[in-house]
Parts: structure tokens; sequence; C-alpha cells
């Protein structure tokens, strides 16, 4: 069969060709001396519909003598001048969309709270300290932050002095000296890492950290290094859950309010102690607390006990003059009675009620405003 094969450049060719040949085939007769890749750049069309260059002469409809046109294909869409990009909704999400941030291991994030400190995120090195919350951290970064002023936002609240944190002992891993190791610590009895995996406990008394796997092995009071005794309330778990946390920051804050009111209660004694007592208002329990021991001193003792005994219980009452109050101001100045012009400019033999009647300050006026300021007088008050 044979077919006219017409170039990009206008001219044209004939071709014989077989059909059970391919249009790809096609394109390589009439452009024998282009490169594959180049043949890759170039279509077929007849009458203007492309054909496929996997497509059998057989299967298409090119019939003996048809005019095949031989063109370059358009890169980046369909020639008009548009992105194509811009048609695919996905590429304004994608463009708008923000940038989450990278999900961090769970394990990683456990193991840099058990092996860094909060607040300078270096590496634990002893002399450590933890929180009433269980969060762990390097003295010298307290100190550093407590003298600079420099307490992070989420810790002020709970760090105020070196009152607020309690030392701790951390058992170090026989062998391990190197930096590059992160877990350096382990519990002394169990030998359980400290790195995020196990759960730890800090007895405030005495200050070891234990893992919580010794102390329900071993059923004791005492700990298990130095032999202290403790209670359920000096252990402080060590970065535990949201629930843990919380059961902490209640015991901690009742804790505070309990020795607040220790301190107001011993301040009150002292005060007490220091004032006389004829200013303590407990004068009249006092001897009738004497006296009713003498009474009692009399049925027992000799008329001569009793004498000494009340020499020895008796209590000498001064009389205290209490000043009376500073005079305010106020009551310094003589109260001055008001200027009425009706009294004090009232003529001879004129009636008082007339008079007055002059001045607007003798009587109240009983017009109300309205809507309107033109239904009162102009001379109201």
């Amino acid at each position: 069969m044979q077919v006219f094969l017409r170039n990009f450049e206008g001219c044209t060719a004939a071709i014989d060709v077989e059909l059970d040949q391919t249009v790809a085939h096609l394109k390589r007769l009439g452009m024998p001396h282009a490169s594959s890749s180049s043949l890759d750049e170039l279509y077929l069309s007849d009458g203007g519909r492309v054909l496929p260059d996997d497509l059998k002469l057989v299967d298409s409809s090119v019939k003996a003598g048809a005019t095949l046109s031989l063109g370059f294909k358009l890169r980046g869409g369909g020639g008009d001048g548009g992105a194509t990009g811009a048609e695919s909704r996905d590429c304004y999400l994608k463009m708008y969309a923000e940038k989450k941030p990278d999900k961090v291991d769970p394990n990683e994030a456990k193991l840099a709270r058990f092996t860094r400190c909060t607040i300078s995120a270096e590496a634990l090195k002893p002399p450590c300290v933890i929180d009433f919350l269980g969060n762990l951290y390097n003295k010298e970064a307290v100190v550093n932050a407590l003298l600079t002023k420099s307490v992070p936002k989420k810790l002020k609240h709970i760090i105020k002095g070196l009152k607020d944190v309690i030392p701790i002992h951390l058992a170090t891993i026989p062998g391990v000296n190197d930096d590059s190791v992160e877990t350096k610590f382990h519990c002394p009895i169990t030998g359980q890492e400290f790195n995020g995996k196990f759960r730890f406990l800090v007895l405030r008394k005495c200050g070891h950290v234990l893992s919580a796997r010794a102390l329900k092995e071993v059923q004791t009071n005492s700990c298990l290094v130095c032999y202290e005794p403790f209670t359920d309330a000096d252990k402080i778990i060590i970065n535990g859950t949201e629930d843990e946390v919380l059961t902490l920051r209640e015991r901690w804050e009742d804790e505070k309010l309990k020795s607040r009111g220790e301190k107001k209660y011993k301040k009150n004694s002292n005060v007490k102690a220091l004032l006389p007592r004829e200013a303590t208002g407990d004068l009249v329990e006092r001897n009738e607390e004497l006296g009713l021991r003498n009474s009692k001193a009399e049925a027992v003792t000799d008329s001569q006990d009793i004498v000494e005994n009340k020499r020895k219980s008796e209590v000498i009452v001064q009389e205290v003059v209490v000043p009376a109050s500073r005079p305010k101001g106020s009551d310094l100045v003589q109260p001055t009675k008001k200027f009425k012009a009706a009294e004090a400019l009232l003529p001879k033999n004129a009636s008082k009620e007339v008079f007055a009647s002059i001045f607007t300050s003798s009587s109240k006026n009983s017009l109300k405003e309205t809507y309107s300021c033109r239904s009162l007088p102009l001379g109201r008050n």
C-alpha cells in the first residue's frame, strides 16, 4: 500500500508500507536519518486525528493514497499559553497547605526526658535535682537560671528557688564513661537502664532513684540503698503520665498550703509571746486557772504552803492606758453654717417667705424634664 507523507517543511513523499506495520515504523520510513529520541517528539495525523505510535495500519482508518502529516509534539500543554498545573486543584492545596512539623519518635522523646536536663537540654551530669512534679535538671543549670532570672515560663511557677527542688542520687552504670552513650544510669537493685522504657521513682527523704519494679518486688518501708524509712507520700514518679503528674501537683499544692498555715500559726504564737499579758486578753482565764489551782491546794496543804503558793502565783496587773484615737482633720475644723442669701440679706420689716421666693435656692422646682427643653423655664436650677 502506498501513502503520501507530508513533513513539517511542506514537502510530500510517497512511501510504500505494509498493512501489518505500525505508525512508528511509518515515521522511521519518512525520517530515515532521525534518531529514535527525535522520532519520539514527532507524531503522524490523518485528517487532523493523531495516530498512536503502536497502532497498526490495518487497524487504523488510513487508506491507500491517503496523505499523512508529520509534525512536532507541543511541550507544556495545549499551546494556548496557559499553565497546565494550575488546572489541578491539588496544586493550590499543596501551595497553601501549612507545613506540619515532622513527627517526633515517642521513644526518642522519652529517652531525652530521662537523659537530658529540662532547662538546658544538656546531658544529665551529677549533681542532679528533681522538682515535685518529676522533671529532671542539672543543679548547675537550675542555679544559673535562678541567678540570671532566665527560668522558662512553663517552669516559673514550679521553680522559684533551690527549696523547690530535691537533690537526687543517680547510680552510674559501671564501665560507661563515654559521652556518646545516651544511657549512663540504672537502678542499683534491678539493673534496669534509666532510658525511659521503665518506670523510676525518687524517695524524697534520701534522694535515691529506684525502679518501680525494685520497690514492687521488695515490699519494705525503707530505702533499699540507705535503709532510710519512707512513706507513699515520699515517692515522686519521674516523668510520669498526665494523671500521675496531676496527682503530684495536687499533693504539692496541699503541702504548700499546709506549710503556709503552720508558718502563720507559728508567727502568731511568737507575737503573742512577745506581747504583755494585759494585752493578750487571756488575763482573766489565767487568773481563774490560778485561783482554781490555789483552791485545790488549800484542801491538801497547810496554811503556810498556801501563802507561799499564792505569793508565787501572784500576777501583778498594771493598768494600761490606751491613748484615745487621734482626731481627724475634719474634726479639728468647726462646722460652719451654709450661707443663704434669703437669711443673710433679709431687709427689715420684710416677710421672710416673700423675700426668699426671689432666690431659686429656697424652693425646689417640681417641674420635670421632657423630650423638649422648651417646656422648662429659663430660670430653673
